[in-house]
This record gives C-alpha cells, structure tokens and sequence, in this order.
C-alpha cells in the first residue's frame, strides 16, 4: 500500500494545467487519471520511450522487456488497467516452477513437499522456514518489524542457519553495503505478497504476463493519452523545478513554463537536485532515500538452462541473485531462441556497475558455468545488457518516520517515487497504484 497522506493545501476542483515529470507506469496512469477528470496534462520523460523499468527491447521479432516483470493474481491496480484499456485477452496467466540454488546444489522450490526435501538445511531449519511464512500471514501489526533488521527477525523466528544459508545471501544481493540494515518489515510484507498469489481454491502459484509484453500496455496508454488530448514529450529531462506566484514553474533544455501543479515520479535523490526551495528537515529526508541500481544481462540460448522460471540464487560469490527463464513460463516459440535474464542489485559505485558490457558478460558466464556445470557458452546465441540507475530502494529501520511525504513543501508539487511504495517491495502493480492516488490528491 501507498502509506496515507493527509491535509490540504487548497488545490481546488478547476481544470488545470499539470506537468508530469517521468513517463513510468506510475506518471502514466497518473496521467490517465488526471485526463478522465478533464485536466490538461504535459508529461516530461528524459529517455526516448515510455513504461520506465517496463521498456523493451525485441527479441526475435518480438518485443520483451529489458528486467523482467509478471504479475500476480491479487495485483488489482494494474490488473484494473488493464481491463479497462481492453486488453485482458492479451494478459495470460501460467504456472510457474521455481529453484533454489545453493553454492552446492540446484533444489527444486515450487511446492510444499520441495521444502521439505530442501536438504540444504536441517530438518529443524525446514521446519522453521515453513512456520516462517504462515507466522507472516498472521502480523497485522508491522510496526514494531520496522524497528528490527530482517536480519534480527530471522535470527529470532526461524534461527542462524536459515538466515546463513537461505535469506542471509538473498537480502545481500538485493542490498547490497545496506544489506544489515533493511527493516524486518520489508521482508515480512514479501513473504506475505508471495503467498497471495496463490488464490483460495488455487493448487499452486499463477503469474501473469502480457503478449508483446508489458510495454505494449503502457504503449497503449500513451496513445490513448495522446488522443485524449495529453502531451508527452520524450528526450526531455527536467532541469529545475520552483514555485512561483501560485503556479509551478518547470524548467528543461527547451525553456521554462509555468504550471499549476507538477508530480514528480523519479527518484527522491533526482528531485532534490532538480527543485528548489526545500527546509532542510525535507532535503535530509530525500537524502534517506537511496536506492540500488541494477545491471541486468538478457542471454539468448539455443537450449534451455534449467527446467525452472524462477532461481532463487543464495550464493554470495555469485554476482547475480536471480536466474529467471523467462521461455520456461510463456514459451520459446514467439522467441525463436531460450531466454534468461540474470539480475543483480549493487550500490551505483560498485565497478561490475560501471564496467562495459562485454566485461558483464564475461562476470556472469563465468558463474553459470559454476553453477551450472551443464551450461556450455556454445549455447549462447547472444547477450544484452541494461542498467537502471534507480531500480530498488532501501528500506531503512524506522522507514515509515523517514518516507518524504507526497506533498512536498514546494506548494503545488508532489513527489510519487518508488520509495513511498513501502512495506511493499516495488512493481508494476503499486506504481499503478501510486499513479492512481497522487492524482486523486489533485
């Protein structure tokens, strides 16, 4: 959930000008929202297209995203979206297998009976990280979890080994330098969304995800947003942001224009070198923001790597915390080749960041071919790879007192990032929902 806002600053029910900084899921639906209403809406997107973390790329022909993306069954914001845009027969729902990968070992982890066999772990331990999920379903009171590391929780809940062997080595890759100090609560509200997504009456898990992939919807959205009268404007990034004289006064590269309102969906640390005007109590709460960038490798394989979707990878030599066989949930034909996107989160300053792409290629071939001692390099048909500068924000101790609010203290400009998405973790679904929101504050 989108943690709740109150007050008013007076913006009234008139029709009016609004300017959207960042073309993503959630300054698109933003847009659509605001548009229905009878606003009239800019949007800025400093890249050349929009959906944000959901662009694509083509394989084959056929578009995929450049990070992987699915949906779950309870994620209402975008499955709404969706239908209302009249796409649901392009979003197809399959059923996953997932693995668990040790230093040692590959384990099958898709089902109860897997756990259990889950030999990577004592018995006792095996136990303990069932018991794990269902104490998880039963908090509804998180607050306290926000006050110890997720670290600390598992140590109390489920013991030392669980966290050495199995969550210890996940939350470093996805935290990197912060790994020790992300909040309990993070992790308790993803232990409870996986669980969802298998509905009552459900056998086993179902993902979604969309023919042409999720870019077509957010393509979609954008020309719709076009007929209706909104303006998008690509290769445009902001250079500053002020308030002046009851309006909003935004600046890029072709000149500045005034506005009534602005809604700024980047990341805190990019709004606070952009806008102007901040109490330092807010500049320092922006400053608590970070977030970890990502660097992403999508190989093309002529044969498949394993018989699982999704690979858990809990080894902390390994510079990848996914292994994500995107075919072996929707299939290879429309690929016309196997594909598998192998994903790591790390700090912007980290040099497998920075490195160029066929050195990131080299890196991550190196540990499949350890973690996999099937995998032959002949098999590679090709490798891109994408970067995010922001892609995961850290969820700090204490995160709910730290969140900068949507309404800034620049009047008329509200900030809907990533970060606000909390206790949940980010995708598509709550940028959605995020988007929907902020423009129902308007």
């Amino acid at each position: 959930m989108i943690p709740p806002v109150s007050g008013n600053d007076g913006f009234s029910c008139r029709p009016m000008r609004i300017c959207i900084v960042g073309a993503g899921a959630t300054g698109l639906a933003a847009a659509w929202e605001l548009g229905k209403k009878g606003h009239d809406v800019v949007l800025l997107e400093s890249s050349d297209r929009v959906g944000g973390l959901a662009a694509s790329f083509t394989i084959g022909g056929e578009p995929i995203e450049e990070f992987y993306h699915h949906v779950f069954t309870g994620d209402g914001a975008i499955l709404a979206l969706v239908a209302e845009l009249g796409m649901n027969d392009a979003l197809k729902w399959y059923e996953p297998s997932n693995a668990f990968r040790t230093p040692e070992k590959l384990y099958p982890f898709t089902t109860p009976l897997d756990l259990l066999r889950f030999s990577a772990v004592s018995l006792r331990s095996r136990i303990a990280l069932g018991l794990l999920v269902l104490k998880a379903r039963r908090i509804r009171d998180w607050a306290s979890l926000e006050e110890i590391t997720a670290r600390e929780w598992i140590l109390r809940t489920a013991g030392n080994e669980v966290w050495e062997k199995v969550w210890g080595p996940l939350v470093q890759s996805k935290f990197d330098d912060h790994a020790d100090r992300i909040c309990a609560a993070w992790l308790w509200k993803k232990l409870r969304l996986r669980g969802a997504s298998r509905s009552d009456g459900m056998k086993s898990e179902l993902l979604g995800y969309m023919d042409g992939s999720f870019a077509a919807l957010f393509r979609e959205l954008g020309e719709r947003l076009a007929r209706e009268g909104a303006e998008l404007r690509l290769n445009t990034p902001v250079r500053g942001i002020l308030s002046a004289g009851g309006g909003v006064r935004v600046l890029t590269d072709s000149g500045e224009e005034t506005y009534d309102r602005c809604i700024f969906t980047a990341a805190p640390e990019q709004f606070l070198r952009v806008a102007e005007g901040f109490p330092c109590e807010y500049a320092r709460m922006l400053e608590q923001s970070p977030y970890k960038a990502n660097v992403c490798a999508v190989l093309r394989l002529n044969r498949s790597l394993s018989p699982y979707y999704w690979t858990s990878v809990a080894d902390r030599k390994a510079p990848f915390v996914a292994v994500v066989e995107h075919t072996n949930l929707v299939g290879a034909e429309r690929y016309g080749c196997h594909i598998v996107y192998l994903s790591r989160y790390l700090d912007a300053g980290k040099e497998l960041y920075s490195a160029d792409d066929a050195s990131v290629r080299e890196c991550f071939l190196s540990a499949l071919e350890r973690l996999y001692p099937s995998f032959d390099r002949s098999s590679v048909l090709g490798c891109d790879v994408f970067r995010s500068r922001y892609a995961q924000p850290v969820v700090p101790l204490g995160r709910s007192r730290t969140l900068p609010p949507v309404r800034t203290p620049l009047p008329g400009v509200l900030l809907a990032s990533m970060a606000r998405i909390y206790p949940e973790d980010r995708g598509l679904n709550y940028a959605v929902a995020m988007g929907k929101e902020v423009a129902g504050l308007l």
